[in-house]
């Protein structure tokens, strides 16, 4: 939308969390709108008989001032300039209805009100909006029987009468349209929010079965995958030296630059503990170049590492470990979830990563099968890995 009505819209929200300022901006839109609705009929009373219809005239401007004034309240709390827009909007209501009766349909416009209060209400003040809807309806009743004829002093004939009540009706539905489509965008904006930040936590395959089935069960298995663990070697000492802020900024720009490497691989990052990175690749969606694809990676992060370290000033590594074979994966916790996998080829990536040294990727014997045409290694070494036993394993030829 155009700057200034941006502005216009968002006057006075500023200072409040991003709740409060979405209702309070739906207040400012009520607002402008009752205030061009009076300005209209303020021009159209003038037009007909400005001499007879002086006080219509008068009153449809004071009203159209004060309901364009909604966004000054707002300094005065979350729900001033709510219930001020309410009043002004039942009394003016009223008033005209007293001077024009109900066939001029004055009225309709708390059938719109009582909507509108709604939307703007919404569940946080959803008994004030109970009660102020059946406000709406008693003021409705109340014009309807009390005032069925125009006023004697006001004189007017019946086809100004029929258009006012096409233009009440038209205007009214026209605020209710505007205001429902300005709930729904926020509707729409927040489930865009929280889709992506479903996406960024876990795989969308996975995100859309849990919303789909938010009470199922998510758990699978694969025959075929590749885990990688990824660790600092010597960052301790250099998170001490630097403090926090910078150790936090080094950690987003290398985790950054791992991110973009799993993403141009396949590979799907599962957590990040500290300064260990982990992810996977055939999972969930299934990858017959996981172990190539996973390797490459490694390759990379190696060569982010370097980059970083440089950057920053400072002096580290990576020791890398890679397994495939079986796991298993899936949605772990109810309020805090997060995708996760597990099984023997999880533990024994996890256990090769520290046997290697600073700058070395390390792999498992599955691995090396499948790759040793592609990929130069070293030569084997036997681990006693812990909890798993004797293990063989390969180092990568890196040309580092």
């Amino acid at each position: 939308m155009p700057g200034f009505v941006r502005t216009a819209i968002e006057a006075g929200t500023h200072g409040y969390d991003e709740t409060d300022r979405q209702r309070l901006v739906i207040v400012n839109i009520v607002g402008y709108l009752a205030a061009l609705s009076s300005l209209n009929y303020a021009a159209t009373y003038a037009a007909y008989d400005f001499t007879n219809l002086a006080p219509l005239v008068y009153g449809n401007m004071l009203s159209a001032a004060l309901t364009a004034a909604c966004p000054l309240l707002h300094r005065f709390g979350r729900l001033a300039a709510m219930f001020f827009l309410i009043m002004v909007i039942y009394l003016s209501i009223f008033y005209f209805a007293s001077y024009l009766g109900r066939e001029s349909g004055i009225q309709l416009n708390y059938i719109g009100a009582a909507a509108v209060v709604l939307v703007v209400c919404g569940q946080r003040y959803l008994h004030f909006a109970g009660i102020t809807v059946l406000m709406a309806v008693a003021f409705h009743l109340a014009a309807w029987f009390k005032y069925p004829a125009p006023r004697s002093d006001i004189v007017v004939d019946e086809y100004f009468l029929a258009n006012l009540y096409t233009f009440s009706a038209i205007s009214i539905m026209l605020i209710i349209f505007v205001v429902v489509f300005y709930a729904f965008h926020l509707v729409r904006k927040a489930q865009a929010q929280t889709d992506a930040l479903l996406h960024n936590i876990m795989p969308g395959e996975i995100a859309d079965r849990l919303k789909a089935a938010p009470d199922q069960t998510i758990a699978d298995s694969y025959e075929n995958a590749s885990v990688i663990f990824a660790d600092l070697t010597g960052f301790t000492p250099i998170t001490t030296s630097i403090g926090p802020a910078k150790t936090v900024a080094l950690l987003d720009d290398l985790f950054s630059k791992f991110d973009a490497l799993a993403n141009q691989y396949n590979v799907e990052k599962i957590k990040t503990i500290g300064d260990a990175y982990m992810a996977v690749a055939g999972v969930p969606t299934t990858d017959p170049d996981h172990a190539k694809n996973i390797t490459q990676m490694a390759k990379g992060f190696l060569q982010a590492a370097k980059t970083v370290s440089s950057a920053h000033n400072v002096s580290f590594n990576l020791r890398i470990g890679i397994a495939s074979g079986p796991v298993m994966a899936g949605i772990i916790g109810k309020s805090k979830f997060s995708y996760d996998v597990w099984g023997e080829t999880v533990n024994l990536a996890a256990r090769l990563e520290p046997q290697g040294k600073p700058g070395s990727i390390l792999v498992d014997d599955t691995l090396h099968e499948s790759l040793k045409n592609t990929f130069a290694f070293k030569p084997s070494v036997t681990l006693d890995l812990k909890g798993l036993g004797k293990m063989t394993a390969w180092e990568l030829e890196t040309g580092q």
